[in-house]
Order: structure tokens, then C-alpha cells, then sequence
């Protein structure tokens, strides 16, 4: 299973076509909602029942006190945790992801895999079985992590992939340039991350 933390906050857009067999808050990244942050991607083994990782990845971040705030105090927060399943047939055995796995998969750091230059913003990604995701350093609203997330799930129908399939795209907005970002080119990179998948 692989967590993507993003502790301090991201904008993320999520793309899903077909039947996917398991997800958890996708619809927080729905542009019309409230929320505009979330505080990590999980991606599960082992079909539905590996989205008990979600409360480890939940516990890990409360913890540390990262989440989006209900009250005053520094304790007082909900970490936003959107997940989507590795079907059990891709993972040797099927074994479901637990509550413990995605506790300590928040210890293990994630390779974004193949990352490119896109002006002076940086975007990576990688695919696992009928997910995806991608990030990027720019400053960018919800809807155009949406339209990041739809190009780079047309990657992964390049590459082949005919099944359900979830992508997500992050936003951390650690790079603000005063320049416009060139979302076109960002989805063109994207696209192009995940078609080897």
C-alpha cells in the first residue's frame, strides 16, 4: 500500500472512470465543496476492505495535530483522507490493507517516480494497478487538479489500461510564481507520466 502525505495541506482533484471497487471521500474534491485541502492520498492493497488503512493514515496525522480545524485548540482537527483501492487481484495473496499498515506506511517515504519540469513548477507521478497520482509544486484551484486528473487518466489509456481507474492530482502550491501557470502544458506532462504505466 502507498500514502502520499501532504501534512500542511494540498489542493487535490480526482478523475474515476468505470466501477471502482473501493473509495473513501472522493467527494471532498468535488470543486463546489467547502473543504479546499486534504492532508494525504491513500492508496490501499486488497480490495474494499484495505480502506481500513484510511484510520491509520486518520491517527497518524491527528496525532501530529494536521487536519482541517473544527475548534481552537491545536488538537481540535479532522485529517482529510481520500483513498482508492489496488484491487485484490493485482496484489500477490489479496491481502487487504490494515489499520496498522497505513499507520506505518506513513513513516515510509513515497518516490513519485518519474518527475519532470514543466516552466519552473515540477510535476510527478505514478501508477498502482487502476490508481494514480500525481503532484505538483504549483498553485492551482481544485477544478484545475480536476483537469490535471482527467489528462492524466487518458496517460493511463495510452498505456493500455482498460479497467476502473482513479487518478488523483495534488496541488501543494509550494511554488507561487507571479506568472500565470500553464495548466495546459501541466496536463500534457501529466498525461505523458503516466502513459509508461
Amino acid at each position: 500500500m502507498t500514502v502520499l502525505l501532504v501534512p500542511q495541506g494540498a489542493v487535490a482533484g480526482v478523475e474515476t472512470r468505470g466501477a471502482p471497487l473501493g473509495t473513501r471521500e472522493l467527494d471532498l474534491l468535488d470543486p463546489p465543496n467547502l473543504v479546499q485541502q486534504i492532508h494525504a492520498v491513500c492508496v490501499p492493497s486488497g480490495g474494499p476492505r484495505g480502506l481500513a488503512a484510511v484510520d491509520g493514515v486518520v491517527r497518524w496525522l491527528a496525532e501530529r495535530n494536521h487536519g482541517f480545524p473544527v475548534g481552537p485548540e491545536p488538537h481540535q482537527v479532522v485529517p482529510l483522507v481520500p483513498a482508492a483501492v489496488v484491487p485484490a487481484a493485482v496484489v500477490p495473496g489479496g491481502t487487504p490493507s490494515t489499520s496498522d499498515d497505513g499507520y506505518a506506511a506513513c513513516g515510509t517515504p513515497v518516490d513519485l517516480g518519474t518527475s519532470t519540469s514543466v516552466g519552473e513548477h515540477v510535476i510527478g507521478g505514478f501508477a498502482l494497478g487502476g490508481v494514480g497520482v500525481v503532484a505538483t509544486d504549483a498553485v492551482l484551484t481544485k477544478a484545475e487538479c480536476r483537469r490535471i486528473a482527467i489528462s492524466a487518466h487518458d496517460g493511463l489509456v495510452r498505456a493500455g489500461h482498460r479497467g476502473p481507474a482513479t487518478v488523483f492530482a495534488l496541488a501543494t502550491g509550494r511554488h507561487a510564481l507571479a506568472s500565470p501557470v500553464d495548466l495546459d502544458r501541466l496536463c500534457t506532462a501529466a498525461a505523458d507520466l503516466l502513459a509508461p504505466a
